[in-house]
């Protein structure tokens, strides 16, 4: 097989979909998952429509994951994000792109 040193032309994306309660316990789940797509993903996206975040370490989470995928010109996309999420995340994660609020 040949190997060539061309950038590559396609996009990765990922679509994570939490269910339930976020909270510190499952903020050390989401890390994991997040961590494991970023470095290889173009474009993450968390569609929270069946989960809320439950404190700022969930968010926290979400913020380390979209610096990342920003560092190499990626990004991750949170979808149906509620209000109060919405207003977590932007305090708490910036640099994520949030879509919402769910209705």
């Amino acid at each position: 097989m040949a190997v060539t040193t061309q950038s590559p032309s396609g996009w990765f994306t990922a679509t994570v979909r939490p269910v339930g309660d976020l909270g510190r316990a499952d903020a050390v789940r989401m890390h994991d998952v997040l961590a494991a797509l970023a470095p290889s993903a173009d474009v993450v996206v968390l569609d929270l429509e069946a989960a809320r975040l439950r404190g700022r370490r969930a968010a926290a989470v979400v913020e380390e994951a979209a610096s990342e995928l920003a560092s190499r010109g990626g990004a991750l996309l949170c979808v149906h994000v509620s209000e109060a999420d919405g207003l977590v995340l932007a305090l708490c994660a910036p640099t994520a792109v949030c879509l919402g609020p769910r209705v």
